[in-house]
């Protein structure tokens, strides 16, 4: 972590080992609280509009009140990025529900934070050596939101660690395939794209991808099934930082042949070449 980096703490900019949120905020005591992970492009945000409107929908979803305007927190990212140098970003933003009095309820004013680090150029090797993912049983609370209980994801993750995998894809009861700790999921079945659309975080990347795959691809919304994985052809998975990265093997399933697949490629590079052409 760069010390010098400029973070956004309730009104200050501050560099990160300054940084602090009290103790009393209820996002400490009682993890209420929703953030979103967006990354620049040479100092551009990617789909930052959509990202925001992702945050409040969030909060909306565990009725946390945000008192502070789309148009604030957007120029409040937007000044992140003209303070610090980096070419390329992650950038971090947590919405806290702010103090408590009772050490249960917010009392009034929402909590924010803005942290930005630099991201590294995109590592091409990642993506033609692919990634080893795991399932779990574990659950999630409201996935359909971004909060910041990640209890079951650390566990899902240190679980995989174990496992010399990188992810976990968490499974539910009706054993359909939901999505990774931190990413989206996605399948070839032959020339048919597919993707859960139901229990998952709708990311912001999922959806420029699909945008990415209509016209080239079939395209489905639809659960996956765990028993699907020993015949689907590809895999990968999506997100800010992750871009497209394909996934070659599940549990003890190798995926087609044990390579990153062509299709995914295909999708890949249309990614790589929009960012390229700031075409976002």
């Amino acid at each position: 972590m760069d010390e010098q980096a400029w973070w956004y703490v309730n009104g200050n900019w501050v560099h990160p080992h300054e940084a602090s949120i009290s103790i009393n905020d209820v996002g400490v005591l009682r993890g209420y609280s929703v953030f979103e992970s967006l990354r620049t492009y040479h100092r551009r945000p990617f789909h930052l509009d959509e990202h925001l409107q992702r945050l409040y929908r969030s909060a909306q979803l565990i009725e946390l009140d945000v008192t502070f305007s789309f148009d604030v927190l957007r120029n409040i990212v937007l000044e992140s990025i003209e303070r610090n140098t980096y070419e390329h970003t992650t950038i971090r933003l947590l919405v806290t529900g702010g103090i408590s009095e009772d050490g249960v309820l917010p009392a009034g004013q929402s909590g924010l934070a803005v942290m930005v680090t630099p991201l590294a150029e995109r590592d091409m090797e990642r993506f033609s050596r692919g990634c080893k993912l795991i399932t779990t049983h574990l659950t999630r609370a409201l996935p359909e939101a971004k909060t910041s209980n990640y209890v079951s994801a650390i566990r899902a993750l240190k679980e995989a660690a174990q496992q010399q995998a990188s992810d976990a894809l968490f499974v539910n009861e009706h054993g359909h395939v939901l999505e990774s700790t931190r990413s989206n999921f996605f399948v070839f079945h032959g020339d048919t794209l597919i993707t859960p659309q139901h229990e998952v975080l709708i990311g912001v990347t999922r959806n420029v991808v699909l945008e990415l795959a209509r016209g080239r691809f079939a395209v489905e919304e639809r659960p996956i099934h765990l028993h699907e994985l020993g015949s689907i052809d590809e895999a990968f998975i999506t997100s800010s930082s992750k871009e497209i990265t394909p996934v070659v093997q599940i549990n003890d399933i190798v995926i087609g042949n044990g390579k990153p697949g062509a299709r995914t490629y295909e999708l890949e590079q249309r990614f790589i070449e929009m960012v390229e052409q700031g075409n976002f």
